[in-house]
């Protein structure tokens, strides 16, 4: 075979190995919309607790079939419980209700922007020392995160900067599940651990969705089963399930640009679904925070070409 045909074939087989997450990427971007559709007949504690809990029974009846269903060993525990709490639960519940308040695309946006906190984080709890690149960065995320927010500091109604502050919450959540699995990289949590992430994070908001929200409404419950299907086990259990399995045979910065897709495929998305405007100021602050993102991924690579030079 000629070295243009091992070439092509390398090509292909690269390119091959990105669909799923490319996959994951476009479903997790029309998540946002859908869950926009969904808040129109339940609260957001039962459309998180139906979400998690479709997702806890998909995915394990999946891994069953797969016979790579096992329970965590005690040192996985409490990074499920970590991933569970935070990454899903308080990440969820905060967007879901965020959404009641801002539009859906520009919430996608603000959630995602887990580098304002990373950073900061593992220099501050960790003790790691990021490199000037990993600085810039954050700020470059700090800036997109303040070009989004300022509207709404300058007279936005009261309930858009709740909902804002709650963004920035969900946000914060995500990033202290990913400071604790950083910090005990020794564990690695494989797809097999979903379902007990899933049924973590289902618990608390079974729980919290009764005592606020009392019994749901069971014809709600069938009015919206076409976007449970697609929140809970497509977006969640199968999406995880191929995006753990995916990402880590790819190289992090890799990963990491491509899942900048997701709040702009949201945002596209909320605007042809919802009519959302996409303002200056919003494709300015997703510029600048997909800059942060760019910046991150290649950090390493940064300072290793600053080095020799």
């Amino acid at each position: 075979m000629s070295a243009s045909s091992l070439a092509s074939s390398s090509a292909k087989s690269s390119f091959r190995s990105f669909l799923p997450l490319i996959g994951a990427v476009i479903i997790w971007g029309g998540n946002w919309p859908v869950m926009k559709l969904g808040l129109a007949h339940v609260s957001p504690l039962w459309f998180a607790a139906l979400r998690f809990g479709s997702a806890a029974l998909i995915s394990l009846a999946v891994l069953g079939l797969m016979r790579r269903l096992r329970l965590p060993t005690r040192d996985e525990w409490p990074l499920v419980i970590s991933v569970g709490l935070l990454q899903m639960g308080a990440f969820t519940a905060l967007a879901l209700w965020a959404l009641q308040y801002v539009p859906p695309g520009r919430a996608s946006v603000v959630a995602y922007a887990t580098a304002i906190w990373v950073i900061p984080l593992s220099s501050l709890v960790l003790g790691e020392r990021p490199s000037r690149w990993q600085w810039l960065a954050t700020a470059f995320s700090y800036a997109g995160i303040g070009v989004i927010v300022a509207p709404a500091l300058g007279g936005w109604e009261m309930h858009t900067v709740m909902g804002l502050g709650m963004l920035l919450g969900a946000s914060l959540a995500w990033s202290i599940s990913i400071i604790h699995l950083r910090g005990n990289r020794h564990v690695r949590l494989g797809a097999d651990m979903i379902p007990w992430e899933c049924a973590v994070a289902t618990a608390p908001l079974l729980a919290l969705a009764l005592l606020r929200d009392g019994a749901p409404d069971v014809g709600a419950m069938v009015d919206i089963w076409p976007v449970m299907a697609y929140t809970g086990p497509l977006a969640t259990a199968l999406t995880f399930i191929v995006v753990l399995n995916v990402t880590q045979s790819l190289p992090p910065a890799a990963t990491s640009i491509a899942m900048l897709g997701v709040p702009v495929l949201g945002l596209v998305l909320s605007a042809v679904a919802w009519h959302e405007k996409i303002s200056a100021d919003l494709s300015i602050g997703l510029a600048l925070i997909g800059l942060g993102v760019v910046t991150t991924a290649l950090a390493p690579r940064l300072a290793r070409l600053s080095a020799k030079a």
